[in-house]
């Protein structure tokens, strides 16, 4: 499988427009065609910064989906155009799972689950925060992920939910950024 890590650093002021937007309006077209397994706002670090995660089967599959999504005439004329003048700045690595865990191995079998816009009322954020540690390999990630092209600094490991991300921090190497999942993320 190929795992998508991407980040993509946006605007100052423009992240929560960005997010409302993207659940709002360009959830059910993205995931009409890419396999969605994590989204996320990073709440330290560097800010006004957002990523996501797509699982492949392989690269083939990749190429598929990101076609099929190019065709999709909502998504480029509609959503594009609103989103993407609020991001600065994009970075893509592809990597391969070096340890998973049960949550990781269920939100992968969910992967082409297609997600409607946010329903009314309901909150941008899911609750619990998670944790990125780069360079680094805890032994509680959800998911340990060993880039192959894209970055040289060591696997990206994902640190389960919880309501107080902040247990994680002094307890590896690494670097360890906080991350808020957005409530459709699966992870």
């Amino acid at each position: 499988m190929i795992h998508e890590w991407r980040t993509y650093q946006l605007k100052p002021g423009a992240t929560g427009e960005y997010l409302a937007l993207l659940a709002d309006l360009g959830l059910p077209l993205v995931t009409r065609h890419l396999p969605l397994l994590g989204y996320w706002q990073a709440e330290t670090g560097p800010l006004n910064v957002i990523h996501h995660l797509w699982t492949y089967a392989d690269w083939a599959e990749r190429e598929a989906c990101r076609a099929a999504l190019s065709n999709e005439e909502a998504w480029v004329n509609g959503f594009i155009p609103q989103a993407f003048p609020m991001v600065l700045q994009q970075h893509n690595y592809l990597a391969t799972l070096g340890r998973g865990s049960p949550v990781f191995d269920t939100a992968v079998a969910d992967r082409h689950r297609q997600h409607g816009p946010r329903p009314a009322g309901t909150p941008l954020f899911a609750p619990d925060c998670a944790g990125l540690v780069t360079g680094h390999a805890p032994p509680d990630a959800v998911a340990l992920l060993e880039p192959f092209s894209g970055l040289t600094e060591g696997p990206l490991a994902l640190l389960p939910r919880h309501a107080d991300p902040l247990r994680f921090v002094g307890g590896y190497e690494g670097q360890h950024t906080v991350l808020r999942p957005l409530s459709f993320s699966p992870l």
